[in-house]
């Protein structure tokens, strides 16, 4: 494809504007048809003389493991078989910015390597990508132009474990203003040591036979108990489809979920439990055992690294068929899904029923910011920590699009209502909320370990 360049157009100015000034001075204006006339001779040669983008060679090459929020080195290699000025404009769906153009001089035979610097946004693989190759004629007046997939390097951008890992500190230090530090005085059911009594224990702490051997009262220290299992469920049914607005642009609202599992995850490792991940659609896709320390974090990502919310219905039945029979010990179960009609939300909680007295339930309620909009006032309510959130939205777009969103939320309350009786229900919201979310969702979960629910 032959394209006009930016010197091509100004020439073209310059020769209207002699046009012009032939109104004012004809001897002026009468060269302007020359002009015009060199001008299309000029284009011409640069066409014929142009070389073919097909013979340049363009090859990518990610220097580094990408991830989400990080950047990323990418080099460009072009090589020719003639010397050439190429223009090459690289396109990958998941870096930012998506498309980057850089300019290089080429000799004949020879390998010139432009380095870019890109940054990953969110999860996935992106497979090979865009190349447009424009190659100019001797004159700079035209361009040609060929479009292809890319070479070379495939550009992945993988789960940012690193930062999971600092958030879940963060969280369960109690670092992250994000969460409400509410939390119960730990009870603790497991013996950490012994020590003297004082004034204010608890005399069922006491230990009566130490106290004996002692001759004065000895009172037990007791901790929340360490390697508990914890099973985080992730909801790839159609339940999580959509996206929803970030800053760095819109993001898939199962990658939210994703983000906020492996979070609870990653505080349970720091907490000493043992975590594990299961991914459910129409079946059980994926189911990583609980298993302790903070290494075992990057593998539960691996597990999910390629999972992606499909149009199904989750199999709720199946997955508690499998959690009895493959989970043995007593288990904090957290799915993550969202309420969206009471229908589906009656077979969860028929299905719940089955891990009663095995399990205990928590469903974090992932709930949809775009229903907000067309509001000007949401509340959500929680079980364990309560949020509201107001919306200065502006004037509904449509009066049909506010009842449905009211209609909605209607629904949608009485569902979590109903999800009580099976299980601790954690309402929180997606979006630019995400953050607030996973604190709310790491929050419960320690406040279940310090009541000893767990």
């Amino acid at each position: 494809m032959i394209e006009p360049t930016e010197r091509l157009l100004w020439a073209m100015v310059g020769v209207g504007v002699v046009g012009v000034a032939g109104f004012v001075a004809p001897a002026l204006g009468a060269g302007a048809p020359f002009a015009l006339l060199g001008l299309v001779g000029c284009v011409i040669v640069d066409v014929v003389m142009a070389r073919s983008p097909a013979a340049v060679q363009v090859t990518r090459r990610c220097a580094e493991r990408c991830t989400e929020g990080h950047d990323v080195t990418v080099d460009l290699e072009v090589k020719a078989p003639f010397a050439v000025d190429v223009e090459v404009t690289d396109t990958v769906s998941l870096l930012t910015p998506t498309w980057t153009t850089v300019r290089v001089a080429v000799d004949a035979d020879e390998t010139a390597i432009v380095h870019t610097r890109r940054r990953g946004v969110r999860r996935g693989a992106a497979g090979p990508g865009r190349f447009a190759v424009r190659t100019f004629g001797p004159l700079g007046l035209v361009r040609r132009r060929q479009r292809r997939d890319g070479v070379g390097d495939h550009i992945t951008v993988g789960i940012d474990v690193g930062t999971i890992v600092r958030a879940a500190e963060r969280l369960v230090r109690g670092g992250d203003s994000g969460s409400r530090r509410k939390r119960a005085v730990e009870r603790g059911r497991e013996l950490d040591a012994l020590r003297d009594y004082r004034r204010g224990d608890d005399v069922r702490l006491v230990d009566w036979k130490a106290s004996a051997r002692h001759g004065e009262l000895i009172v037990k220290e007791l901790v929340p108990e360490s390697r508990q299992d914890v099973v985080i469920v992730l909801d790839a049914g159609r339940q999580l489809l959509g996206t929803t607005e970030h800053p760095d642009g819109p993001r898939q609202r199962f990658d939210e979920a994703l983000g906020l599992g492996l979070l609870l995850a990653g505080a349970a490792l720091e907490k000493g439990d043992r975590a594990g991940i299961c991914l459910l659609d129409d079946d059980v896709a994926v189911y990583e055992p609980p298993r302790e320390g903070r290494a075992h974090l990057g593998r539960l990502a691996a597990a999910v690294a390629d999972a992606a919310a499909l149009a199904v219905e989750p199999a709720y039945q199946e997955l508690v068929a499998v959690l009895v029979r493959r989970q043995k010990r007593r288990a904090l179960v957290c799915l993550i899904t969202d309420v969206v009609d009471e229908a589906s939300t009656r077979a969860l909680a028929r299905a719940l029923a089955g891990l009663r007295g095995r399990h205990l339930v928590m469903v974090v309620a992932l709930g949809d910011p775009g229903v907000a909009r067309f509001l000007t006032t949401t509340s959500t309510n929680t079980t364990t920590t309560t949020t509201t959130t107001t919306t200065a939205a502006t004037e509904p777009l449509n009066p049909h699009l506010h009842d449905a969103a009211v209609h909605l939320l209607s629904h949608r309350r009485r569902a979590l209502a109903a999800l009580q009786t099976s299980a601790t229900v954690i309402d929180v919201m997606g979006g630019p909320n995400a953050v607030r979310a996973g604190a709310a969702a790491v929050e419960a979960y320690l406040l279940l370990k310090a009541q000893g629910r767990l």
